[in-house]
């Protein structure tokens, strides 16, 4: 006997089932690698990771409570539907631009700002409109506001990865593929919001799953590789400190460094202190000549 009760709603549970497993599967590693590096861009990373997870579980337990005719308790489609809808959905508004901020070194608080408070205010209005008010106008006048903002913030992120794209490509392939992402993400957004909800086959969960795949992996190997380990021992430097060194040898000023490795030109300072004192020099130009000294010694051996 079918454990569905029609073939299109048991193939859309298969659908959301692979993309939850595949999130699920990157989710563990992604968790590991914060755990790892603890920096600005891992973190916000894991926020964005977690709550697009949130949505797309509960999406999958309420496919499969309509496929099966009630496998779920009754009053659990609620709180189902409120997971998905308000807590995963404006955590994922709130929490990609932040993420985006973070990845293409916007160093500028006012933008976070603007963020957390456009999405806290949308979300008190559309609990009043939907839950308050209690009209189908009102509700309806909620969700449209809902949308264009949620499409806003997609459209800002976009433009605002594309026009810093060239000045950050140098860092690595996170960038670039975040902007891939964003490029595929916008219009699936779109098509959620419109043909999505009628024909009841939404996008997000396969771009979930994408971006599960590209983004952790594009993480996880982001870090310091044996050769640099290697150097770094040379003076006693910690992964940051050589990472800090790094780029100063390259010749870039304390803000560009910060906004490559995505912290604050205050811990630039600090950390660049304790490079000068491991490894006895004065200066950033006596750091480069001897850095470079380094190098070729290393490549001699």
């Amino acid at each position: 006997m079918r454990w569905y009760r029609d073939p299109v709603q048991g193939y859309l549970v298969v659908y959301l089932f692979l993309c939850f497993a595949a999130g699920c599967a990157c989710l563990g590693v992604a968790l590991g690698h914060v755990l790892r590096r603890r920096d600005s861009v891992s973190k916000a990373f894991l926020a964005f990771y977690g709550f697009l997870s949130l949505m797309v579980t509960a999406s999958l337990l309420l496919a499969l409570d309509d496929a099966t005719g009630g496998l779920l308790p009754p009053w659990t489609s609620g709180p189902l539907g409120y997971l998905v809808s308000i807590v995963g959905l404006y955590g994922v508004m709130l929490s990609l631009p932040l993420l985006t901020h973070r990845v293409f070194g916007v160093q500028d608080p006012r933008r976070d700002r603007v963020v957390v408070v456009t999405v806290l205010s949308t979300l008190a209005l559309q609990h009043v409109t939907e839950f308050y008010l209690g009209s189908t106008v009102w509700d309806e006048r909620g969700d449209w506001f809902e949308d264009g903002v949620l499409v806003g913030l997609a459209v800002y992120v976009l433009w605002m990865a594309w026009n810093r794209l060239d000045a950050v490509r140098a860092q690595g392939p996170l960038p670039t593929r975040l902007f891939a992402l964003l490029a595929v993400g916008t219009p699936a957004a779109c098509y959620d919001l419109t043909l999505g909800e009628g024909l009841g086959l939404h996008l997000f969960p396969l771009w979930y799953c994408l971006a599960s795949i590209v983004l952790t992996s594009t993480l996880s190997r982001d870090a310091v590789g044996p050769e640099d380990t290697q150097s770094a021992d040379l003076w006693g430097l910690s992964q940051r400190e050589f990472q800090v060194a790094g780029q100063v040898a390259q010749g870039l000023s304390n803000k560009e460094v910060a906004a490559a490795l995505h912290i604050s030109t205050n811990t630039v300072k600090t950390h660049l202190r304790k490079v000068f004192e491991k490894a006895g020099v004065q200066s950033r130009f006596e750091l480069m000549s001897r850095m470079g000294t380094h190098g070729h010694e290393s490549r001699e051996e």
